[in-house]
């Protein structure tokens, strides 16, 4: 079986986020697949079921344990892909099909560094979090101290996301899996997404980790599935400033750093304030092996 190994959210090999990419799926069934992610032993491999070329491309996405219903990172390395190889066009719009939903993506060409991927991604509803904070935080290593008061812990899917104060706090956290699945997975969640607004770098309006132990990874090194949400929430909470009369802001999402793997992640978000119309994330990425996988 043919695999390629991207690193998404990078122009760097070895930083990122990487993927593994099946392009000639369509005849694989589930353990296979299941079997495979397990062998590449990336945090995600997405599996190709429609015909390359086809403007609807419909995908996959198993971690080493179990299957996913949808992966920003692995839909970034895919669309990379089928780019590179030249069997979809940059520009181009395209829709992906998955059994998270139905996404619309665009390619838009980088001159000499390839095609940026930008995904569009609907928030899950905000629900309250149904975890006790300081409890929550022990098994993070860290205090409830250090949630920052003037945002709210939230529920977004199978994820609880969590404002902290300050980056030093962030980097700090040394979580602890188990002790953060037993108390996760009786509501039906499977990680922590934290993020401080204190980011390293000039045009970044957060920096971010993503721990979860629910799927088998401890952590994510860079999260485009949360980051469209987390961009769409902060435009709510006035952290990213939509213009008065509506339009578009951009900004970028570092996440990665602590595991030395930085990624960055841009998103954009269109709408005026109390009203989003849209929020999509961004990212190159950089194929850095084609593999034969022997069974």
């Amino acid at each position: 079986m043919q695999v390629h190994i991207i690193d998404a959210f990078t122009r760097t090999a070895g930083a990122g986020n990487r993927a593994g990419v099946v392009l000639d799926a369509s005849a694989l069934d589930v353990p296979t697949m299941q079997r495979t992610a397990a062998a590449v032993s990336a945090s995600e491999t997405a599996f190709l079921l429609s015909r390359p070329g086809d403007t609807t491309v419909r995908l996959r996405y198993f971690t080493p344990v179990d299957e996913i219903p949808f992966c920003g990172h692995a839909t970034v390395a895919t669309f990379h892909l089928l780019a590179e190889k030249g069997l979809l066009r940059s520009p181009g719009t395209y829709t992906l099909e998955c059994p998270g939903g139905t996404f619309g993506i665009e390619l838009e060409p980088q001159g000499t560094h390839g095609t940026r991927v930008w995904i569009a991604t609907p928030p899950p509803p905000a629900q309250p979090n149904p975890v006790a904070l300081d409890a929550l935080m022990a098994t993070l290593g860290g205090t409830a101290s250090q949630v920052d008061p003037s945002l709210p812990v939230i529920r977004q899917g199978h994820r609880l996301v969590v404002p902290l104060r300050r980056l030093a706090d962030l980097e700090a956290l040394t979580p602890r899996g188990a002790a953060m699945n037993a108390l996760l997975m009786p509501h039906g969640l499977r990680g922590v997404y934290l993020f401080t607004r204190q980011a390293k770098e000039e045009g970044s309006v957060a920096q971010a980790r993503y721990f979860v132990p629910g799927f088998g990874i401890l952590e994510d090194p860079v999260t485009g599935s949360a980051a469209g949400p987390l961009a769409a929430w902060l435009a709510e909470h006035g952290s990213l400033r939509l213009p008065e009369h509506g339009g578009t802001v951009s900004s970028r999402i570092e996440q990665g750093d602590t595991l030395g793997k930085p990624g960055r992640i841009d998103i954009q978000v269109t709408g005026r304030p109390g009203h989003i119309e849209r929020a999509r994330v961004g990212g190159v990425a950089l194929t850095v092996m084609d593999a034969t996988l022997l069974a």
